[in-house]
């Protein structure tokens, strides 16, 4: 489902933000992220702004979009305003294009006082320094793997397990799904099990990176059919666009007293 919708048809339903602090962490990530307790009403459920579409009929209490950069969205603006349509309360960076009552500026001066230092390399570290700030006691992480791909695995990952850390620092009880791999690994240094990793390799293998390579040539296709259809919508819209063109002609010779018996007479009419 297009998120540039602007029709408040099948929109996530809304559920007042709850005074305990039992707050569920919802990303992207296909291992975990329809886990979430949706259905249980003791949490607050917290999902990213692109992901909304998969969660329309879900209780949704905040929706985070904290990128000021909307242009992978084919109409930032539209994009902002169909966030902002469900009334559900909104996080987002500093160069979100609507001010409304329900929409927050992420307060990033607290974040970096909260941790000492401004360390937010991804949505979910944005999501957890916000729960601490708002003295969450128990927070749930779904959806976050980070495991993907080199820019979440050296970048994005370590900073979530920062927060993480820093969290549990502070007596918060953070429950992370079982099939994430964060702060997760089967090595343990100076023992003998786990199979320490070979660090003279590069960290993925020729096999593991041709799979992702794969993914995106089968993403490329995927956008290919999309285009092919489009074109063929392109195509017949155009078509229908000529048809009635010419027959607005016929229609302006008609209204202008001129007796046409066939559409092709009227393509001298000016």
């Amino acid at each position: 489902m297009s998120t540039e919708s602007t029709g408040k048809k099948g929109a996530a339903s809304v559920a007042p933000i709850f005074k305990h602090k039992t707050i569920a962490i919802v990303c992207g990530a296909p291992s975990s992220e329809m886990l979430a307790p949706f259905d249980d009403e003791s949490w607050e459920i917290w999902v990213l702004g692109n992901r909304l579409d998969k969660h329309l009929g879900h209780r949704v209490t905040r929706i985070f979009e904290i990128h000021d950069d909307l242009s992978e969205h084919a109409d930032p603006q539209a994009y902002a305003a169909w966030l902002a349509q469900h009334e559900i309360p909104m996080v987002v960076g500093e160069a979100f294009p609507l001010r409304e009552k329900h929409i927050e500026v992420f307060p990033f001066e607290a974040a970096r006082k909260l941790f000492g230092r401004t360390y937010l390399t991804s949505s979910s570290a944005y999501m957890m320094a916000y729960a601490i700030l708002q003295g969450a006691e128990k927070i749930g992480v779904y959806g976050v793997d980070m495991a993907v791909d080199d820019n979440e695995y050296f970048w994005q990952r370590p900073c979530m397990e920062a927060w993480i850390g820093f969290a549990k620092g502070k007596g918060i009880d953070v429950r992370i799904h079982e099939k994430s791999p964060v702060l997760r690994s089967d090595f343990v240094e100076g023992r003998g099990t786990g199979g320490k990793p070979d660090f003279s390799m590069p960290p993925f293998t020729q096999a593991e990176l041709l799979g992702m390579a794969k993914q995106h040539a089968d993403m490329v296709e995927q956008i290919k059919a999309e285009i092919e259809q489009l074109t063929l919508k392109i195509n017949a819209h155009d078509g229908a666009r000529q048809a009635y063109e010419r027959l607005a002609k016929v229609a302006r010779a008609i209204e202008a007293g001129q007796r046409v018996t066939s559409l092709t007479e009227q393509a001298t009419v000016r």
